[in-house]
């Protein structure tokens, strides 16, 4: 059974047995790209929770497909929405006659998105740790291989860690956590904030 297995399993099936299916569950990974990069787990996630059929209407976005349903994220701030980077929410209605989805974030009443605001948003099954930071969900899974090498930081890490509010569980190889306990890193952050300071 790979990593990719082992997640999709502890999605649909572990967690909502042990923990209820209210529970909000959320995979958190160091990366966009690879078999364990948001995009593969996406599609997967998908595919698995909540599948093409009758009675469920989709649109198509470019080279993406949404499904009432679906849980997706704001990727950055609609001033004339009211939703912002980094909000997530669900799929309610898609109307396809006038190429419009219903979308349920956090509010009373769900929110029009009309067919540009549609680009906005993507998938949100797995979000990136980087995009998760602020935000924190009831169960967590993390998976961690040597396929992120360049990624594996002790702080990004922990910043995972820190989004479970009840349970995180991490998915992959030891010598991979290993590796990112280990490590720290050190890198220039690219703000202005001494500046601001001084000044």
């Amino acid at each position: 059974m790979t990593s990719l297995d082992v997640i999709i399993r502890m999605y649909i099936k572990t967690i909502p047995e042990y923990f209820g299916n209210s529970t909000e569950i959320q995979v958190l990974t160091p990366q966009t790209r690879g078999s364990l990069g948001t995009h593969n787990l996406n599609t997967r996630l998908q595919s698995a929770t909540n599948p093409e059929r009758n009675g469920v209407k989709q649109i198509k976005i470019g080279d993406r497909i949404y499904r009432e349903g679906d849980r997706v994220i704001q990727t950055k701030n609609n001033y004339d929405l009211e939703v912002y980077n980094g909000d997530i929410g669900r799929i309610k209605n898609i109307d396809l006659e006038n190429y419009k989805c219903h979308i349920q974030f956090n509010k009373q009443n769900p929110i029009i998105y009309e067919k540009e605001d549609l680009t906005e948003i993507t998938l949100a099954y797995a979000i990136t740790i980087h995009k998760s930071q602020g935000s924190e969900f009831d169960a967590i899974i993390i998976p961690i291989s040597t396929q992120h090498y360049n990624m594996l930081f002790r702080n990004l890490i922990y910043t995972g860690l820190t989004r479970a509010k009840k349970l995180c569980i991490f998915v992959g190889s030891r010598k991979a956590l290993a590796l990112a306990v280990k490590q720290i890193d050190n890198r220039m952050r690219q703000t202005a904030l001494t500046l601001l300071i001084e000044e």
